[in-house]
């Protein structure tokens, strides 16, 4: 999929070029999908071409709960749903 935009060329210069600017457009539409449940994050990872450990920073700054994080809260709750049923 290719989408255009339309900017004035004079918010472009040699410290935020175009190019810069469309990566970081390619990298939150990517991090948008997997948001959205679109994407899983070994795909987006991969077509961002960075590793793990890169993906769960980005996703964090953008406010995506990695997998691995989910699923620490879930397993917390759990236990201590079970703790408080053998307490009574």
């Amino acid at each position: 999929m290719e989408i255009k935009l339309d900017l004035p060329a004079d918010v472009f210069d040699a410290e935020f070029t175009q190019a810069a600017f469309a990566e970081r457009v390619r990298e939150l539409a990517i991090l948008e999908l997997v948001r959205a449940r679109r994407l899983h994050e070994h795909e987006a990872q991969a077509m961002l071409g960075i590793g793990r450990w890169d993906l769960v920073e980005r996703m964090k700054a953008v406010g995506i709960t990695p997998t691995e994080e989910a699923f620490n809260e879930i397993r917390g709750e759990l236990e201590k749903a079970i703790r408080t049923k053998r307490r009574s």
